[in-house]
């Protein structure tokens, strides 16, 4: 259990490291199985683009962690190979 105020979860897309920024409290319904999505600007290769993390998402019933940015796909598959800091 995370016992800070904020917890910042992160991935790797492509060769880069992304990452979004979450209460500890929508970290603990997440761990749940809470749905969320949350929006965070970000940079690949020079390049800003809105990514979009969708926590527990339904639209997404194989994967409990999916980044989208822009009209793409950065990142599918589950929340335990992203790492807190």
């Amino acid at each position: 259990m995370v016992s800070m105020s904020e917890v910042t979860v992160n991935i790797t897309v492509g060769y880069e490291v992304q990452s979004v920024q979450l209460t500890a409290t929508e970290w603990k319904e997440i761990q749940g199985g809470a749905f969320l999505i949350k929006s965070e600007e970000g940079f690949y290769e020079g390049q800003s683009y809105t990514y979009e993390w969708h926590f527990n998402d339904p639209q997404f019933p194989q994967s409990t962690l999916v980044v989208t940015y822009d009209d793409g796909e950065g990142f599918i598959g589950s929340i335990n190979d992203a790492w807190l800091t």
